[in-house]
């Protein structure tokens, strides 16, 4: 072969080779995707949420009057007896003192006291007297009355006298004792205060309303307190229930006898529980990143035995599961494998090698299911979260 026919036929031959290894490069190649399978299982829909633990029936325990209270000597744990174990011991307050212008009233109140009790004691003097007057006036009509030198009108007369200025005199006498009580009352307004009480005075002992434990002393040292102030809680901390604030969206899917998983408690394992009550009163509460949200408190109580969450107290903090929806024989597919394109939910679906795009419709869902109503069937292989890069009709296959 000549040499100008090799240096052509080798050329070419690279040329060809060149080429090939260029096709070869730039061909297309299926995609590495994750697959998952549609299955028939349990399918569960929860509303998860925080809670917190409260004893069921929480005394708040007060001053019953205005006072001083002695120092408390109960501590949180403590236990009490109902009717038995005091909790307060509280002194009646002193009188206070009165600044000039209060005492000036005081002392014009006790003068225009005295001057009535002095009116009223005139006015038993004056019906005494003509009380008197009366009694022998019908004593002399009696007499006369009894000889026929008097009618019998005459000594009608003189009797019906007689009883009306002795009522003239009780209701004198009964005026007069008034005026006596105003004036003490007067007096009583003037008397200086006393820092110490009487004997007589000391204490008013307070006993816990419930058998359990203390919960918490408000106000531990001696102080004044108002008649009303609270002082100590008490409470029964085996007697546990769980309040959780959740969405009002969510709180219309749940119903009383719901199930509920307790979760992140502290202990070794979930705990089991139930829907007492869905309140029916909602209120306005703000996120943490500043969101109005209508919240609904929801009421939970343990099923499980007050021994398997001892170490629980009141308002810890727990976190809950409630079952709102569940069906132990559904069709699924996981949340990673469908997509929204608009309105509308699809997946990619591998046939033959290549990525289907299915519209799917779906039901019930949670965090990582949803039930599909139409659009995949069992055993139908999806792709997990899908790229930008696959299309309908492309070329995909399960990554190793």
């Amino acid at each position: 072969m000549r040499p100008a026919l090799r240096r052509i036929f080798f050329s070419a031959v690279l040329a060809v080779l060149m080429a090939a290894n260029l096709t070869w490069a730039f061909w297309p190649r299926p995609l590495p995707v994750d697959l998952a399978e549609i299955t028939r299982g349990r399918l569960v829909v929860t509303v998860d949420d925080e809670g917190k633990t409260r004893v069921k029936e929480l005394y708040t325990v007060a001053a019953p009057i205005a006072g001083r209270i002695e120092r408390i000597d109960r501590h949180a744990g403590d236990a009490v007896i109902a009717g038995e174990t005091p909790l307060i011991s509280i002194r009646p307050t002193a009188a206070p003192f009165l600044d000039p212008r209060n005492l000036s009233q005081a002392e014009a109140v006790e003068r225009a006291a005295t001057a009535a009790h002095d009116l009223a004691a005139a006015e038993v003097a004056r019906a005494e007297a003509e009380l008197a007057l009366a009694e022998e006036e019908y004593r002399r009509t009696t007499v006369l009355a009894a000889h026929g030198a008097e009618s019998q009108r005459d000594l009608n007369r003189a009797r019906a006298e007689w009883q009306a200025r002795r009522a003239a005199l009780d209701s004198a006498q009964a005026a007069l004792r008034q005026r006596r009580h105003e004036l003490e009352n007067a007096h009583a307004a003037l008397l200086p205060p006393t820092l110490t009480a009487e004997p007589h005075q000391c204490c008013i002992n307070v006993l816990s309303p419930v058998s359990g434990r203390v919960l918490r002393v408000l106000q531990e040292s001696e102080t004044p307190v108002l008649a009303g102030a609270p002082l100590i809680e008490v409470g029964n901390p085996r007697e546990l229930e769980i309040a959780a604030d959740l969405l009002s969206s969510d709180a219309v899917r749940i119903k009383a006898g719901a199930p509920v998983s307790i979760e992140g408690w502290g202990g070794p394992h979930p705990l089991a529980g139930h829907v007492r009550l869905v309140e029916p009163f909602g209120f306005t509460k703000v996120s943490a990143l500043g969101i109005e949200e209508q919240r609904v408190t929801v009421v939970i109580d343990f099923d499980d035995p007050p021994a398997d969450y001892l170490a629980l107290g009141h308002g810890y903090r727990v976190e809950v599961r409630v079952v709102a929806w569940k069906s132990d024989d559904v069709l699924k597919a996981p949340a990673g494998g469908l997509f929204r394109v608009g309105d509308q939910w699809c997946a990619f679906v591998l046939e033959g090698g290549r990525a289907r795009l299915r519209r799917v419709s779906v039901g019930q869902s949670n965090a990582r299911e949803f039930e599909v109503v139409a659009g995949l069937a069992e055993h139908d292989r999806i792709v997990l979260h899908p790229s930008d890069r696959i299309s309908d009709g492309g070329r995909i296959e399960p990554r190793p």
